[in-house]
């Protein structure tokens, strides 16, 4: 018996209908139809239907705004995309079957340059268009329509070309031309199969998902080579779709959850495999290698999803704090393994182990620097650093280093043992010997570092 995920698709009856259609070809997916008229009831749908759904699936961006915005759900949202091909298929209806002048129209929801390359590739002037430069985050309906609205009884266009619903609806009724932007059967096909991944790895419960979170921390769009001249939507959508080639390849699912994030849920065992037991992510280095962007990652594992997003979303951070190319991974116990594609070290944010838990209340410092040595001395395997070493090795300054060595000399919990005298010319650095095993030397050092 298949167990199926209830999926929840808001929007207006036409292509909720079809999106129906579309999902009968997914046995793992049971597709709830909820209609709107407008897009301001997605809110009161979503709030009215959270508990009777797994997920939400939006025909259009508009309506996934405003919940997201909002924050009136915590299940997974998605929304087909609207792109170049979808203006295609209207343009193709509105000059053939409507006879309707292509070139003397407004447009609304995509952008000047997505305009262009569509207008470019056909062939087709532009000088005589009109795009509504408001997206939809700045979505007014009063805005859109009057744009529509009196450019067409000013004279100034012959149309318009909508992707917003109820925008569509109120310029028919006061006889604009009005043609609608609707995502393609190809776009809708894709969408569905990230979700029944999604229904896939939601079944798969012994199986443990790891939540991936990707920030894009350098766009590097002046460099010169081949991508200089992309512009950073463009890149985005350059790598949402090496993310998504990335996904089908490992089984995973991929959806972006802000302007320059995207999620990645995939299970343990085929990331496990794929990292070569976590000492390697290739995808980092093969964005940075085939886009020329720099991205940082957050891999959280946990109990349940939420708490492995918690997870991923710390994680993030300690890689935002690190430079260059590098992941963290921070799992059900706290423990944290990064920075992976560097010198992989593993440590923890979270203890029980007594002897630790005594060294923090003493030397004032965190769990997680105390492991973070800890793991940094069995890594060299040896007890004996200097504050150049320590620096290194947790990736912070010299300064910061500095200041904890300092806290563990008066503590008594690092000794000084001797001098090691640089290759390079100066001043001769000081080694300490560690002692986390419990034993303090209960006599304050005040030795200066």
């Amino acid at each position: 018996m298949i167990l199926k995920q209830k999926i929840g698709i808001i929007g207006p009856e036409d292509l909720v209908d079809k999106s129906v259609e579309v999902s009968k070809k997914y046995q793992n997916i049971d597709a709830k139809k909820l209609f709107y008229q407008n897009e301001k009831e997605t809110l009161a749908i979503v709030e009215k239907n959270e508990k009777k759904v797994d997920c939400f699936l939006f025909t259009g961006i508009l309506p996934y705004y405003f919940v997201q915005q909002n924050n009136v759900t915590k299940k997974p949202c998605f929304y087909f995309p609207i792109s170049g091909t979808s203006l295609y298929k209207v343009l193709f209806i509105t000059k053939f079957h409507y006879k309707l002048d292509i070139t003397n129209v407004s447009l609304d929801l995509l952008t000047l340059e997505e305009v262009k390359e569509v207008y470019k590739e056909l062939d087709i002037p532009i000088s005589d268009l009109f795009i509504n430069e408001k997206g939809y985050m700045r979505f007014s309906f009063n805005q859109y329509v009057d744009f529509h609205y009196n450019l067409f009884k000013g004279g100034f266009t012959k149309g318009a070309i909508t992707a917003i619903n109820s925008v569509y609806q109120y310029l028919k009724i006061k006889g604009v031309p009005v043609f609608r932007i609707l995502p393609t059967l190809y776009s809708m096909q894709e969408t569905f199969k990230l979700i029944s991944t999604f229904a896939e790895a939601e079944t798969a419960r012994n199986n443990q998902i790891i939540v991936k979170i990707i920030d894009i921390n350098d766009f590097r769009i002046n460099l010169s080579n081949d991508l200089s001249n992309y512009s950073k939507k463009e890149k985005r959508l350059m790598l949402y779709k090496k993310l998504l080639e990335h996904a089908r390849k490992y089984h995973a699912i991929v959806f972006p959850i802000e302007e320059n994030e995207f999620i990645i849920l995939i299970t343990k065992g085929i990331f496990k495999e794929y990292s070569n037991l976590y000492e390697n992510i290739p995808l980092i280095h093969e964005i940075e290698e085939e886009l020329s962007m720099v991205i940082n990652m957050g891999i959280g594992m946990g109990r349940n999803a939420i708490e492995a997003e918690q997870n991923a979303r710390q994680a993030l951070k300690l890689s935002k704090k690190n430079n260059g190319l590098n992941a963290f991974i921070i799992n059900q116990d706290k423990e944290v393994i990064g920075p992976i594609c560097k010198n992989s070290m593993e440590y923890k944010l979270l203890t029980n182990d007594k002897k630790l838990v005594n060294l923090t209340e003493l030397t004032n410092l965190s769990v997680s620097t105390l492991t973070h040595i800890e793991s940094l001395i069995k890594k060299l395997g040896r007890d004996e650093l200097s504050c150049r070493d320590l620096g290194f090795g947790l990736n912070v300054s010299l300064r910061t280093a500095n200041r904890i060595m300092a806290k563990l000399l008066k503590k008594g919990v690092v000794s000084t043992v001797g001098y090691e005298q640089p290759v390079t010319r100066g001043r001769p650095r000081k080694i300490y010997k560690f002692n986390l095993d419990g034993k303090i030397n209960n006599k304050e050092n005040h030795t200066e570092i």
